[in-house]
């Protein structure tokens, strides 16, 4: 069987799934740790040099595209498991069978992930666009290169409450999808086995599931009271 073939299959779908979301589970990492730069008392001194470094070196602008692709590909082939299982089962069950055949967190994907799309375009207008095309000031720290002063952008943008409000609930939804997503890809790969699915369940609910969703809405919700 050809590759083109192996992954219009149903099993090909769901890895391809599978490994681009452990993909994305280590860009949020690495999102988060250069986001919380935002928190410290320096004036946007580390925010700036970590965003005017992310913006333009050559070989992270090259992993940035092809994360653009991994995250286009992630939606497009989950979107067609969701519709190739809806037309495996065209007629739906007279009572729905809850989580005897799957759990509650799987069941809200597709609206979890619907969210998740707005939020991240949302996103990407205000912070990603602004950097790259917008005109934003500039600024300089000591013998730095003058940078863009993305620090500002955010500052001012988390003044609207509307926007922070959003972001809660864009990781809200990300936290569903992280706790669903990673134990899906854990199956996908075969990784479940009695001696550690302890602690791919820690991995996935308390670290992916909690704490990097929590950390990232407390970033905007600290900003915000900074300012009022």
């Amino acid at each position: 069987m050809k590759w083109s073939q192996f992954f219009n299959t149903t099993i090909g779908k769901k890895l391809l799934v599978g490994a681009t979301g452990l993909f994305l589970c280590s860009f949020v990492i690495v999102h988060l740790a250069g986001n919380l730069s935002l928190l410290k008392d320096d004036g946007g001194e580390a925010f700036n040099t970590y965003a005017a470094f992310m913006g333009h070196n050559g070989f992270i602008q090259f992993l940035a595209w092809g994360l653009k692709i991994v995250i286009l590909l992630h939606a497009i082939v989950a979107i067609q498991l969701t519709i190739r299982n809806q037309k495996a089962r065209p007629v739906k069950y007279a009572v729905r069978p809850g989580n005897k055949t799957s759990s509650w967190f799987s069941r809200q994907m597709a609206i979890m992930g619907s969210i998740l799309f707005i939020f991240l375009v949302i996103h990407l207008q205000n912070f990603w666009w602004a950097m790259h095309y917008g005109d934003i000031g500039k600024v300089s720290y000591g013998a730095v290169t003058e940078v863009g002063n993305l620090y500002e952008v955010v500052y001012f943008a988390f003044q609207q409450p509307w926007l922070v409000i959003l972001y809660v609930i864009g990781m809200i939804a990300l936290s569903f999808h992280l706790i669903h997503g990673f134990k899906s890809a854990c199956q996908t790969f075969g990784l479940n086995h009695k001696k550690y699915n302890g602690i791919l369940h820690f991995i996935g609910v308390w670290f992916f599931g909690i704490l990097i969703p929590v950390a990232f809405a407390a970033i905007p919700v600290i900003i915000y009271f900074k300012q009022i």
